[in-house]
């Protein structure tokens, strides 16, 4: 069959959606209507459809968002018979359409899971947002065993709630004959494997937030997947310690956030190459990760002097490095070890800090090409290192060359001491420079950019003036002619400067 007469066919399938409002009530009975031509009490039309090849009308079904779908085998045939093999199934409230009933929501779910073939289904996304209840929890259960059984390569069960918690049925996950599943993540429940486990040979991802599980049970867990390539824990506040195992051979990107209570990392994982961390003062012990590639650490405490003094020697091929810091009670001090492989490398500061000592960092990254540094210092705290009230000898840093830097950005640049000396120092010593960047504002949220009529209030626009004075007075006239030197100040419309 041609093109043109698949495309005409579809064309009248869309007219029988329009015509007949009442389909969607498919979805919300539990499962699809269908109604024979003959029907003398319906007015509900079947249309078979071209003749198309039953695994091609199959394809077509799979790639319909599952209201579409169940709208779509309430009017044809062919939508009809691959509705029980439908492969993805995610229900939350807006397929659903029962905000806050817990028992609405179960009821409508229940003989669409039961209902179903099993054959082909891949996906299971549940989203019991407002919806989930005690009663619920034996429901829940019958439904992953049949799509466990089934197997299912894709299980996503989000469970926020007030009316009580989910406790994952483990056990489901013992028989290894039936570890198809390949992404699973969990929301806002209880979960607490044990050695019984079995082991999960297809989970190459897995996702925890907000989970009760303990670091022992985790690390069960873990000792069973693998083939794990990507783990991200966030807000999992009972895990005190994380060990990533030296057995987990494939794992390359790892991602742990807001975990309160977490105290260390160890991780013997030989291929991670990403990391991210968010959180508050650790232990953090990376081993030889050879393969680390890309770190992104938000921490609160130190973590800048650690980065200097550690990393180099624990991560030796860093390519990109994102710290971000709250407090810092040691300045960064020069030393031997380098990041011989790092090109782009982000610093965000939100304490006071002697800025000039960053060409620790310049001189130890000799293949550094975009440094970034944005600072986010309280207003209060400005003055009283501002350039102009500090009578001591301007500092300079000689003897480096940092020769591959082209690119720098100082996001709300001030006019601290240090800050100045750190621009004069990279516009003297970085000899492939092309474009130095000094933002005396935020950096984003300006009018025009985001649809707003207003630039976004800042918090540190009485420094401005001394901030632009400071690089008038200090920067622009060693500025060379080849180094384009962007200052970035607030828009005239919204600000007098």
């Amino acid at each position: 069959m041609g093109q043109l007469e698949f495309m005409e066919g579809m064309q009248r399938f869309r007219l029988l959606q329009i015509r007949n409002g009442s389909v969607a009530s498919a979805i919300r009975n539990g499962s699809p209507c269908h109604q024979d031509d003959d029907s003398h009490d319906s007015k509900r039309m079947i249309y078979s459809g071209p003749e198309l090849p039953e695994d091609i009308w199959c394809h077509i079904h799979s790639l319909m968002l599952l209201r579409d779908a169940a709208r779509a085998a309430c009017v044809s045939r062919a939508f009809f018979r691959s509705w029980r093999s439908h492969p993805h199934l995610m229900f939350d409230i807006l397929n659903i359409g029962c905000p806050g009933i817990g028992r609405g929501f179960t009821s409508r779910v229940d003989p669409i899971l039961k209902n179903h073939s099993g054959n082909g289904l891949k996906t299971l996304k549940l989203d019991f947002t407002d919806s989930y209840d005690a009663n619920a929890s034996s429901c829940i259960d019958s439904w992953l065993r049949i799509v466990i059984t089934a197997g299912i390569e894709e299980l996503s069960l989000k469970m926020f709630s007030r009316k009580g918690e989910y406790n994952f049925p483990c056990l489901l996950l013992s028989d290894e004959s039936e570890s198809s599943i390949r992404y699973l993540r969990l929301v806002n429940c209880t979960f607490h494997p044990t050695v019984r486990l079995g082991r999960l040979r297809s989970l190459t991802t897995l996702h925890l937030c907000d989970v009760r599980i303990t670091g022992d049970e985790l690390g069960c867990l873990l000792s069973s997947c693998i083939v794990l390539q990507r783990l991200e824990l966030r807000k999992c506040s009972e895990i005190t310690c994380l060990k990533l195992p030296f057995l987990l051979q494939q794992l390359s990107c790892l991602q742990v956030s807001e975990c309160r209570h977490l105290r260390m990392i160890k991780n013997e994982a030989p291929s991670v190459s990403s990391f991210l961390f968010r959180g508050g003062k650790l232990k953090l012990l990376l081993g030889e990760s050879l393969q680390l590639k890309n770190l992104n650490i938000d921490c609160s405490h130190s973590i800048i002097y650690y980065a200097r003094k550690e990393l180099p020697s624990s991560a030796p091929n860093l390519e990109s490095l994102t710290i971000y810091s709250t407090y810092e009670k040691l300045t960064t001090t020069m030393a031997p070890s380098k990041f011989l492989h790092l090109k782009y490398m982000r610093i965000s500061l939100c304490c006071t800090y002697d800025y000039l000592s960053l060409v620790s960092f310049l001189d130890a990254a000799p293949s550094l090409e975009t440094f970034i540094l944005k600072v986010l210092i309280p207003p209060e705290r400005v003055e009283c290192q501002s350039i102009f009230g500090d009578t001591s000898p301007f500092r300079r840093v000689p003897g480096y060359r940092h020769g591959k830097l082209k690119r720098v950005n100082i996001a709300r640049f001030y006019s601290a001491k240090s800050l100045v000396e750190l621009a004069c120092h990279i516009l003297e010593n970085a000899t492939s420079l092309e474009c130095l960047t000094l933002e005396s504002t935020a950096g984003h949220y300006r009018c025009g950019l985001t649809g707003s009529a207003k630039c976004y209030p800042m918090s540190n626009h009485k420094e401005i003036p001394k901030a632009i004075l400071a690089i008038r007075t200090y920067i622009e006239g060693i500025a060379p002619p080849t180094v384009d030197l962007n200052v970035v100040k607030p828009c005239d419309r919204c600000y007098v400067i």
